[in-house]
């Protein structure tokens, strides 16, 4: 491979977008994990509530 500019250019480029990767997947998991716990939050209260007002059968032995 030879290293002329535009070669140089592309290795700077692979590597800022390598490091820029690893933020940027970390915001991505934090931003769904918070998704994600409010969905079972509410998974949760409406098993819950269906439960206790009689619309769910959950068979407890």
């Amino acid at each position: 491979m030879t290293l002329n500019l535009e070669n140089i250019l592309y290795l700077i480029a692979a590597g800022v977008l390598l490091f820029a990767g690893v933020f940027i997947l970390r915001f991505i998991a934090k931003f769904a994990w918070k998704f994600l716990r409010v969905a079972l939050i509410i998974l949760s209260l409406l098993l819950i509530s269906g439960y206790l007002l009689g619309l769910l059968d959950i068979g407890l032995r």
